[in-house]
């Protein structure tokens, strides 16, 4: 059996050929999706930010080895193998790495406190 496809017409003037899934049109198209695809693009837009590029490039790095790399970029340069341009650009990667990790550790210690207000609230010791 073949499924359904969508009713819309698409901006260039042809039928949607996506599969239905509410209202007789697919998941761009349904009006009663509409707060679904707003949290996909936030979504996307975190996963292409600078930070999360900045993350994936270093996962697994402590700062003790970014450091050395930083080091070893310095180097580079004075001797001709970098360009200063590239050498600002891993400058940049390694400032938004640090921002990131120095907001997850802000967020952590939100939490932290959060909790411990919350078990003082209610006569807890901590």
């Amino acid at each position: 059996m073949k499924p359904d496809r969508c009713q819309a017409v698409t901006k260039g003037g042809k039928p949607c050929s996506a599969t239905v899934v509410a209202d007789g049109m697919c998941a761009w198209h349904a009006p009663s999706w509409a707060g679904r695809r707003r949290q996909w693009s936030a979504e996307g837009g975190r996963q292409r930010s600078n930070r999360a590029r900045a993350a994936k490039a270093t996962a697994g790095l402590n700062m003790a080895e970014i450091e050395t790399l930083l080091v070893a970029t310095f180097k580079s340069v004075l001797v001709g193998k970098l360009t200063p341009g590239q050498a600002t650009a891993a400058s940049s990667v390694a400032k938004t790495l640090l921002a990131y990790r120095e907001a997850g550790a802000l967020e952590e210690l939100t939490r932290r406190l959060d909790q411990l207000e919350r078990l003082a609230a209610r006569g807890g010791v901590a």
